[in-house]
């Protein structure tokens, strides 16, 4: 199966190191507000994160962005999972965002940390019931029989649970990735793209422009 013929042409806008600003964190955040804006864009909270097991081996899957601060980004887990016992041995991170309508992409690398419980806690306690029981009764990248299976373990436990105030589960909570360095990528004409890498040394972010 070939796909020579897949091409397209990236028009609509332009990036220089000056459109940054001294903060490419803020950046990032008018970036998002953009991709917010866009009636195309479904979830522009979609990031791709990457972790590398024990083994060396990276993988890659789609998590949501819940918080961005000063130089960190959030999202949530099950700390059991591929992901969270991947972290648990090697904090390197890489998260990437694409939007397709926008014609751009970030990618973000850092390291990983567990947030507080208390921060867990309140963010657990402002999902919705039933994701709440998803989180509990999901043993997430464990095998199972059926999916019909799990489907009858969660509604057992929403039928003897629904007058209940379910606590958040020990395995279950945010991962804040701490922000070292930040690509932005805005498709140009004939694949000649801009690149803004924005490397955080000793205290201050320093640039520089990157051949597409």
């Amino acid at each position: 199966m070939e796909l020579f013929n897949y091409r397209k042409s990236y028009t609509k806008n332009k990036l220089s190191m000056n459109d940054i600003g001294d903060n490419p964190i803020d950046f990032f955040v008018k970036w998002f507000k953009e991709a917010e804006n866009s009636d195309q864009i479904i979830e522009p909270n979609a990031m791709t994160i990457s972790t590398v097991d024990e083994n060396s081996f990276p993988s890659s899957r789609v998590v949501l962005l819940k918080q961005i601060k000063e130089r960190s980004l959030i999202f949530f887990t099950n700390y059991n999972s591929n992901k969270g016992k991947s972290l648990d041995k090697n904090e390197n991170i890489c998260a990437s965002f694409y939007w397709p309508p926008l014609e751009r992409q970030v990618i973000i690398k850092g390291y990983a940390k567990k947030i507080s419980s208390v921060e867990s806690e309140d963010y657990f306690n402002s999902r919705p019931f039933e994701s709440q029981a998803a989180a509990i009764i999901s043993n997430q990248s464990e095998d199972i029989d059926s999916y019909e299976s799990l489907l009858e373990k969660y509604n057992s436990f929403i039928e003897q649970n629904k007058n209940t105030k379910l606590k958040r589960p020990n395995n279950w909570g945010g991962i804040e990735i701490f922000i070292n360095q930040i690509e932005f990528w805005q498709g140009r004409k004939n694949r000649l793209h801009n690149r803004v890498l924005c490397n955080f040394q000793k205290d201050t972010w320093e640039y520089k422009l990157l051949s597409p």
